[in-house]
């Protein structure tokens, strides 16, 4: 187990919400506020959240629980760029998104600013 935290990437945390019969819902929290209220995606949405903002380089994804970061993401625009999709017999597979996520970015974001999902109700809520 590494312990050791990088100070210079961008950190997320995900907080389980929901479950159906087949996901689990997570939101997704940035700088101490929640920027995404339901997604079975919380590593893809939240690169992509950070994506948005103009930021770049090294993310982590945390949640509470753990001392240590679920994931690390080397080039948090590169993850932004992909997804899971189960294949024709139900197995994950990673791949690039097929709707470029780019097209919904937010003209103008500045990752300073209060992105609280009633600000941007394109972040509230991801199916």
């Amino acid at each position: 187990m590494n312990t050791h935290t990088n100070t210079n990437a961008h950190r997320f945390y995900i907080v389980p919400t929901k479950r159906d019969k087949r996901h689990t819902l997570y939101s997704v929290l940035f700088n101490g506020r929640v920027v995404i209220l339901g997604t079975h995606l919380p590593t893809a949405h939240g690169c992509r959240y950070l994506a948005s903002m103009g930021l770049s380089g090294r993310a982590e994804m945390w949640d509470f629980s753990r001392s240590y970061a679920r994931m690390v993401f080397p080039d948090l625009v590169k993850a932004a760029g992909m997804t899971i999709e189960d294949d024709d017999h139900g197995r994950p597979r990673v791949k690039p998104v097929r709707k470029l996520w780019q097209d919904h970015i937010h003209e103008g974001s500045d990752a300073g600013m209060d992105n609280h999902p009633s600000n941007h109700k394109r972040l509230s809520t991801v199916a």
